[in-house]
């Protein structure tokens, strides 16, 4: 499997000039800035994790739905985790609670999952183009097997991240509300 995976990487031209410029800034803002840290340097993992999920999943999986979206809810979930670590260990002030009400924020959270849900759904019944004018496209952006993953790695990664964040604020207002 892994010699299968060395053998079909792909390195379309923009997919993975935004990781490898993602991948810069992140190392420069976690080792190189002084001063205060903050929680936005994970937004950089979603273009890492985008390229290297789409290339995995474009591989070894088939283009459906399911596959679409597990696809993007592995690059969501790890940046969201990594942001709520830096929440915590930097110990970052939260700016003051917003004027919404945490029904609210769950049904934010839950319909920006379900627009994923949807999105995944789309992605994964476009047909692939094999007209000589997509040629120009699968330079830039890979087969459309690949394309179609990254995109819905790179859209749903970050709406899916700030749901699973807003998840969190919800659960953590709920925990606070039980521990008073």
């Amino acid at each position: 499997m892994l010699r299968l995976l060395i053998l079909r990487w792909e390195f379309p031209l923009l997919p993975a000039l935004f990781a490898l410029m993602a991948h810069f800034i992140f190392v420069f803002q976690e080792f190189y800035k002084p001063g205060p840290k903050s929680w936005e340097t994970s937004l950089l993992c979603v273009p890492i994790l985008a390229y290297v999920h789409a290339n995995v999943f474009s591989i070894l999986v088939d283009q459906t739905a399911v596959s679409m979206l597990l696809a993007s809810l592995a690059t969501a979930l790890p940046s969201a985790c990594l942001a709520i670590y830096f929440f915590h260990a930097r110990q970052i002030d939260r700016k003051p609670d917003p004027q919404i009400s945490t029904a609210k924020a769950l049904g934010v959270a839950l319909s920006g999952l379900a627009l994923v849900a949807l999105a995944a759904y789309g992605f994964a019944h476009l047909p692939a183009c094999t007209a000589a004018r997509c040629r120009r496209g699968n330079e830039f952006f890979g087969h459309s097997g690949f394309a179609g993953f990254y995109l819905i790695c790179l859209w749903g990664g970050f709406v899916g991240m700030f749901s699973l964040l807003l998840l969190h604020e919800v659960l953590r207002r709920l925990f606070q509300s039980a521990i008073k």
